[in-house]
């Protein structure tokens, strides 16, 4: 089994896993310092923020902490060949933190919910998909060397 060698890879099953449940699925998204690698919005108005690793749990926890600030749900996602070693070493901060667990099936390319996040109770604001709409346009104005 061919493990995944980039992020980028991970990008196409999470996306087609939200939106088989209906969800309109957004990439890169600023929140807080960091930007969600996904930002999923359910039929119901719920805000679901993804962090994607290939590795470093540690740093995607932080991560999708921060997200919890703006999102309803926040979900970290791994490789298959990882899931070992991260249930067996972060499922309890995961589960602490109410932040769920995607794990990415490499040679099937198939995603499986291992851990459900909990709603956030941590929420200081949201975000909506008409502002990731502005800022979108608003990018597409300015010179790719200007921030």
């Amino acid at each position: 089994m061919k493990s995944f060698s980039y992020e980028l890879e991970l990008i196409p099953p999470v996306v087609s896993f939200f939106q088989r449940d209906g969800c309109i699925v957004h990439r890169e998204v600023r929140i807080g310092f960091c930007r969600a690698d996904i930002v999923a919005f359910t039929q119901d108005k719920k805000v679901v923020a993804v962090e994607l690793k290939l590795s470093n749990w540690k740093k995607a926890l932080v991560q999708a902490k921060n997200y919890q600030l703006a999102s309803d749900y926040t979900y970290v996602a791994f490789p298959l060949s990882k899931s070992y070693l991260l249930m067996k070493k972060a499922s309890f901060a995961l589960q602490q933190n109410g932040i769920g667990l995607l794990v990415i099936n490499e040679k099937t390319k198939n995603v499986c919910k291992i851990i459900d996040a909990k709603q956030s109770n941590k929420k200081l604001g949201t975000i909506s998909i008409d502002e990731i709409r502005k800022r979108n346009d608003a990018k597409k104005g300015k010179k790719p060397w200007m921030f």
